[in-house]
């Protein structure tokens, strides 16, 4: 590890930690602190350290106010961790050290690319990272490091392989392995599942040797608290019968186009697009990673900005956004959709005198405050699209700092396993 990305990790966690002490759990949204969901992080776990079930207690309406709506997998992280510190804060230091870890992962990642240095400073002390990620406590800092990993691993040489003695794995083994960790807790990659699957193997047999794979890890992370944590998925499925926070299907209801078949035949749709370009060579594995998670992301009526900014991250990754003034946009930007978030969310403001600034972003959910929530999102994709239509970097050729792309180098190469 060299000594800039030792020193953005320190900076980022003293930051972090210096936003997370002295603060006590709240459950309401507040002029920038928003715990809403630290809450629902906390409760289930102190639930499971006093021998209870919270998914039986939610299921079942003793749970008040609070949700265990996790995986599995997620509820036992936080048990662990409040095990080791009884207090709210403990879940946000963990998400902390997950923060700091990604900023290191960035280094590996990127380490050729010329997207290194800039995005460890964008993810270390970047508006879209500490509004998202650490006022607005959230579990996507987990989802971030997974997400690294894969695309690291990835990276790794394909005849690179880890292990004890005989026990050999490859890289492409492992990633698959992690993005079936994801999938147990938060779902992601299954939506670019497939594609990962084929460019694992080298024919059909291989996939379904990494699909067994995938399968089986997922299967035996969903073993605690079996069954009742189905329960969790009966109520996500009920939640997206209405669109809700900055969903554009909140902007299809006010329009009155909202239809859930509809919604799920344009995420089948697009997932089906960049399918199709990246079986026809068109896309890499990181640009069809980046863009399965924002179609899965974009078309869950249940969005929120915590999701944006994962799509934002991953589009990031595969964009050369440093070059001439893009980086300044690309701030600037990250500081207004924040301040639009904030803004929007009504509370707080008038405490400090200052005038109704919800006339110019609008208030939460509403489709003026949106759109604008949307001009990050839609600035970044417009740079890959330019970048891509001109054979400019993109995808691998940004990670590894190539130059012009070359279709044949991007091509699918059969792994080793």
């Amino acid at each position: 590890m060299d000594k800039k990305t030792l020193l953005l990790i320190l900076v980022g966690l003293a930051l972090r930690l210096g936003l997370i002490f002295p603060g006590p759990l709240e459950s309401k949204v507040g002029a920038l602190m928003n715990k809403a969901d630290l809450r629902n992080y906390y409760w289930p776990a102190q639930a499971a350290l006093r021998g209870e079930n919270p998914y039986e207690l939610w299921a079942t309406g003793a749970s008040g106010e609070f949700r265990a709506d996790m995986a599995p997998l997620e509820l036992l992280i936080y048990v662990v961790t409040v095990r080791v510190w009884n207090d709210p804060r403990a879940i946000q230091v963990l998400f902390a050290l997950f923060d700091v870890a990604n900023i290191g992962l960035l280094g590996l990642l990127l380490r050729e690319s010329p997207l290194k240095r800039p995005f460890q400073l964008f993810y270390a002390v970047g508006p879209l990272t500490l509004y998202n990620l650490v006022l607005v406590p959230e579990d996507k800092t987990i989802v971030l490091t997974l997400t690294f990993l894969v695309f690291w691993l990835l990276l790794v040489p394909r005849e690179t392989n880890w292990g004890i003695r005989t026990v050999r794995v490859s890289a492409v083994t492992l990633a698959v392995a992690v993005a079936a960790v994801l999938a147990s807790f938060k779902w992601l990659s299954v939506f670019y599942l497939l594609p990962l699957l084929w460019f694992a193997s080298q024919d059909v047999r291989g996939m379904i040797k990494f699909g067994a794979l995938f399968g089986g890890i997922v299967l035996v992370l969903h073993v605690p608290w079996f069954p009742t944590w189905s329960y969790v998925y009966t109520f996500r499925l009920a939640r997206v019968v209405t669109p809700i926070h900055i969903a554009p299907a909140v902007l299809l209801k006010a329009l009155g186009l909202f239809d859930k078949t509809m919604l799920t035949a344009l995420l089948a749709a697009c997932l089906a697009i960049v399918y199709w370009l990246f079986w026809k060579r068109r896309l890499d594995i990181f640009e069809t990673i980046g863009l399965s998670t924002a179609a899965g992301i974009l078309w869950t009526p249940d969005m929120d900005p915590v999701h944006l900014s994962l799509v934002v991250l991953g589009l990031l990754l595969v964009v050369d956004w440093v070059r001439g003034g893009r980086w300044f946009v690309v701030w600037v930007l990250s500081f207004w959709v924040a301040a639009v978030y904030a803004i929007s969310t009504r509370t707080g403001w008038a405490r400090y005198g200052l005038p109704d600034l919800q006339r110019l972003t609008g208030a939460y959910g509403s489709p003026q405050m949106i759109l604008w929530s949307y001009t990050l999102f839609v600035v970044v994709f417009a740079l890959y699209l330019i970048d891509k239509w001109r054979g400019r970097a993109v995808g691998r050729s940004i990670l590894l700092g190539e130059g012009k792309d070359d279709a044949r180098e991007q091509a699918r190469v059969p792994a080793a396993t």
